[in-house]
């Protein structure tokens, strides 16, 4: 069965689309306001170098129009941070989305700690991008023109010599902004490096530290700093230069309307007009420089991200039977069938494939080479996998006794499977089913895996996999699995030697050294 492929959401979708464009109108409504502002500066100069006071209007527009320009200034940045804060979001679950289709052996291959940095690097690039970068250009591009209007009708032919002084510099900006990427790129890995090191370390910091390795994990971290601090400079470097060019544009835009002035060019309040809008104008430009870096930024992250959704599979999809299923199992290894309400067992030496086939069968993992029916078919059913890592979430022990049964069982039912499972210590130690669980650590190997069966046991599915080195290990094992059995009627395969109870088939898998020789 397949399902559409991920895909990062739709940057307009949603809304967003039209709070852009609420974003570019308050860049217009800015042009606007700072035209009508440097209008009223050249009247007020005008009225100064003819010796009397300007007029309580030209005042009131020039203030007026500072500070509604400063208001729509504002109103498009608290705009935009919702437009990133929403798409990081939407990134965010379609992320998540993608990983939960991941096979579970392609996820555990992956470092934890470079994983999770999509949910905070990648997605600080797509808020900065999305929230702030991107609305500040929008605004940028919608008021440059009527920036650039003003100029030319306070004073065509100055306006038009100081438009030339900026329109080099942003050639100038294009080709100092050639590389920036490749920068942040560097920059991202040194950076996903240290993180990565130091997260994936600090849980056995104590026992590095027993083994003597704790100057040597400094001695790491301090040369990633070093090399991460070398890369932050660089990208710093560039990202300060596309700073600074537009504002060498503006000044010597600035100069030359100065120096026309001196002549036969613009009066003198025209010249202080044409000044001020200049000055807006190089900070709009800044706002491009800081722009151009945060879209590098976002396009190395995007990058990852859409390796993260290529990656994820089709759903997994099951229709529950409300019974035990007939499984049938026809793989290189070993092909068996296990009746309804049947107990069959993988054996097998090490890597001889066991989990992966059990991880099949429960349907975490993909392989077109395993053949699997239900009942005949092919439709999944109601499935429960007991492994060595059974999640665990913060919480009450009644949240992680219920995950993902729907309808909840009562508290009371609960407590009944959590008693039966052998957890009458840990509910006193915790206070009952709603006592917390502060996190997986907070168990012992016992108890995790009785949480696991209990909760087993208030899902009844239709097939229980067992893959678990604590099970196989537990004085209790023979008797927990009788009690399983009773509480679902589930078909269950165990994988690992059993304590001598009846199964109605037992499959052992060859040792992977004969696959070799029968290869060869």
């Amino acid at each position: 069965m397949t399902g559409p492929v991920p895909a990062l959401p739709a940057p307009m979708a949603d809304g967003r689309g039209l709070r852009l464009a609420a974003v570019a109108l308050a860049g217009v409504v800015q042009a606007v306001l700072l035209g009508v502002a440097a209008f009223a500066t050249r009247d007020a100069f005008a009225a100064i170098h003819a010796g009397s006071a300007p007029s309580a209007a030209t005042l009131a527009a020039l203030a007026g129009a500072g500070v509604a320009a400063a208001a729509c200034e504002g109103a498009a940045r608290v705009l935009g941070e919702a437009v990133g804060q929403r798409y990081a979001s939407a990134v965010r679950v379609a992320v998540y989305a993608a990983l939960a289709r991941w096979p579970r052996a392609a996820l555990r291959e992956r470092r934890l700690g470079a994983l999770s940095l999509r949910f905070v690097g990648d997605l600080s690039a797509v808020r900065l991008w999305f929230g702030r970068a991107l609305p500040g250009l929008v605004a940028s591009c919608a008021a440059l023109p009527g920036v650039a209007l003003v100029l030319v009708l306070l004073d065509p032919r100055a306006g038009a010599v100081a438009l030339a002084a900026v329109a080099a510099s942003l050639a100038a900006m294009a080709l100092a902004a050639w590389g920036l990427r490749r920068r942040h790129r560097r920059l991202r890995a040194r950076r996903a490096s240290v993180a990565v090191a130091a997260v994936e370390r600090l849980e056995a910091a104590p026992e590095l530290d027993l083994l003597g390795r704790t100057p040597k994990e400094l001695a790491l971290l301090a040369r990633g700093g070093d090399r991460l601090r070398e890369g932050a400079v660089a990208r710093e470097r560039r990202t300060a230069l596309l700073r600074l060019i537009p504002q060498a544009g503006t000044a010597a835009g600035a100069a030359l309307v100065l120096a026309l002035a001196g002549g036969t060019g613009p009066e003198t309040g025209t010249a202080a007009a044409m000044l001020a809008m200049l000055a807006i104008l190089g900070l709009q430009l800044r706002d491009l420089a800081d722009a151009l870096d945060a879209a590098s930024a976002w396009s190395v992250a995007r990058g990852k991200l859409l390796v993260v959704l290529e990656r994820a599979g089709a759903p997994r999809r099951a229709v529950p039977r409300g019974g035990p299923v007939a499984l049938s199992v026809r793989a290189p290894t070993a092909s068996f069938d296990v009746p309804p309400g049947g107990l069959a067992r993988l054996a097998g030496p090490a890597a001889s494939g066991k989990s992966h086939l059990a991880a099949v069968v429960a349907g975490l993992d993909r392989d077109p080479g395993i053949a699997l029916g239900f009942d005949g078919g092919s439709e999944r059913p109601h499935a429960a996998h007991v492994g060595d890592r059974p999640p665990v979430l913060r919480g009450s022990l009644r949240r992680t006794l219920t995950l993902g049964i729907d309808p909840r069982p009562s508290t009371n039912e609960v407590e009944r499977a959590a008693r039966a499972f052998g957890l009458a210590s840990l509910l006193v130690r915790i206070g009952g089913v709603r006592g917390r669980v502060g996190s997986p650590d907070a168990l012992s190997g016992g108890e995790a895996l009785r949480v696991a069966l209990a909760r087993t046991a208030l899902a009844r599915p239709d097939l229980v996999v067992i893959d678990s080195a604590a099970f196989r290990a537990d004085p209790e094992a023979r008797a927990l699995l009788a009690r399983l059995r009773e509480a679902t009627g589930a078909t269950v395969l165990v994988v690992g030697e059993g304590p001598g109870e009846p199964c109605d088939a037992v499959v052992r898998l060859p040792s992977p050294d004969v696959d070799r020789e029968e290869a060869a």
